[in-house]
């Protein structure tokens, strides 16, 4: 099979699954450093805040792979409080941004509210008030923590 017609199989087939921009909610979040420190502060918060681990009874939500999304580097934030949410996050950028050493950027992409629905929602199926008070969250309860485990002060774009 040539390659123009696995390009037109793989288009119609992202159109029917709806592939696509998931865009976001809230501003992206950049931090100075790599994504691999990154990844050790998300390690170490996991472990001191198990609360944010997704608890077995919802790991079914957490299909971004079997969506297509997997080649997006992402994660699945759990918070155990009320309003109890998972929200969909990724690292922002192409391979050579996930490989700078000196900024790496995270964003929500989309959150799951399961005692009020059983699908991901998208910042364009959300009011203002809600994506504003997602965001404070994340900033609050993730940011926040991310910022002390890797001793830098993030900023937003």
């Amino acid at each position: 099979m040539n390659i123009k017609k696995r390009i037109l199989g793989l288009l119609i087939i992202c159109s029917g699954l709806s592939c696509g921009t998931l865009g976001g909610i809230g501003p992206t979040f950049y931090f100075p450093t790599s994504k691999v420190k990154l990844e050790e502060a998300f390690s170490r918060m996991y472990i001191d805040n198990p609360g944010y681990d997704i608890p077995d009874s919802l790991k079914k939500y957490d299909d971004w792979s079997k969506r297509g999304y997997n080649f997006l580097q992402s994660r699945v934030l759990y918070f155990d409080t009320p309003p109890k949410e998972l929200y969909y996050m990724t690292y922002i950028g192409d391979s050579t941004d996930l490989l700078d050493t000196t900024k790496i950027g995270i964003a929500i992409r989309a959150v799951c509210i399961p005692e009020k629905s059983s699908k991901w929602l998208l910042g364009e199926e959300l009011n203002d008030a809600e994506k504003n008070r997602m965001t404070a969250r994340f900033n609050t309860e993730i940011i926040s923590r991310l910022e002390e485990y890797t001793k830098s002060k993030a900023f937003k774009e």
